[in-house]
């Protein structure tokens, strides 16, 4: 599946019968991974939990949102207005954003004034021409508006795409309930993605995986993460790892990935796979619903011997 701004090409595909290079794992609390290493870390099994660039060993916080003021920071993002991506449901406006109480809010609401196939206005913002890097972590904090029962077509994300390559790292998705497709625990699970090329062409890379939390997504604020280095992809939920790419053993997708990354927030309506909008039950979608983000951060990995 593919997804398109207007002005700016974005992609994503859904996560689904993916070909893995992962190690799952439940998580039962928010504790951190053990303490790292200042060597490199090998890409498997045992090793990868130490790659964590938020630690100052590792790595430096380079740029941040902390949500502190009264508005966007027009010199950090770019909010979109009065366009649609592909596949939505909903129609994009730049009111549906907003800072408050040191919070980034993204909200979904009805609109029945709008085109009768997105009935939902939501917000959307990057960092195009802000900012963009290679390699490093990045990590958002946030409360995803996926209640259990309540929030069906419901798309949060937070995800990077390549500035001048076809690669997309999506590190956190997750799709609001009652889905079209069966899946145990949806509410307490979100996806990650590495795809080589945004539009999927037939053929084309990717490999994602799934990571659990103890309760509803909804429930709570959550650390999202990917620490990013030239031979690894390290996922983490709360700082526990939920999955991970060996990009020594993904060439591809080490060459859709080959340069800096900018940054992407939104909620998108409506998914091809996990379903649409239920105009026979609005009850299964309560809106408005809000995408709560605590807070942005971007690390850079310390050169060796720093």
């Amino acid at each position: 599946m593919r997804r398109r701004i207007l002005l700016v090409g974005v992609g994503v595909a859904v996560v689904a019968g993916l070909l893995v290079t992962v190690r799952l794992v439940d998580l039962p609390g928010a504790g951190r991974a053990a303490a790292p290493s200042t060597d490199a870390v090998p890409c498997r099994s045992g090793d990868v939990d130490r790659l964590d660039l938020s630690d100052p060993a590792q790595g430096r916080l380079v740029w941040h949102d902390e949500f502190s003021g009264t508005r966007v920071d027009p010199e950090r993002w770019t909010v979109r207005d009065d366009t649609t991506l592909s596949f939505d449901q909903a129609r994009i406006q730049a009111d549906a954003v907003e800072v408050r109480d040191g919070r980034l809010r993204i909200t979904a609401r009805a609109d029945q004034a709008g085109d009768p196939e997105r009935p939902v206005t939501t917000g959307y913002l990057d960092t195009i021409g802000h900012f963009a890097q290679q390699h490093g972590r990045w990590e958002v904090r946030a409360r995803l508006p996926v209640e259990p029962g309540r929030s069906r077509a419901l798309w949060p994300a937070f995800w990077l795409r390549a500035s001048d390559l076809p690669g997309e790292i999506d590190v956190v998705e997750a799709w609001g309930t009652p889905t079209s497709r069966q899946r145990t625990a949806m509410a307490e699970q979100y996806a990650w993605t590495v795809h080589e090329d945004t539009t999927a062409p037939p053929g084309y890379r990717r490999v994602g995986g799934w990571g659990r939390a103890a309760e509803p997504l909804a429930d709570g604020f959550h650390t999202y993460a990917v620490d990013w280095t030239p031979g690894c992809l390290r996922f983490s939920l709360d700082g526990r790892t939920t999955g991970f790419v060996d990009l020594d053993r993904e060439p591809r997708l080490r060459r859709a990935l080959d340069g800096p990354v900018d940054i992407r927030l939104n909620l998108q309506v409506g998914s091809d796979y996990w379903g649409r909008l239920d105009r026979d039950r609005p009850s299964t979608t309560r809106l408005p619903a809000t995408f709560e983000i605590d807070h942005v951060r971007v690390f850079r990995p310390r050169p060796s011997g720093d």
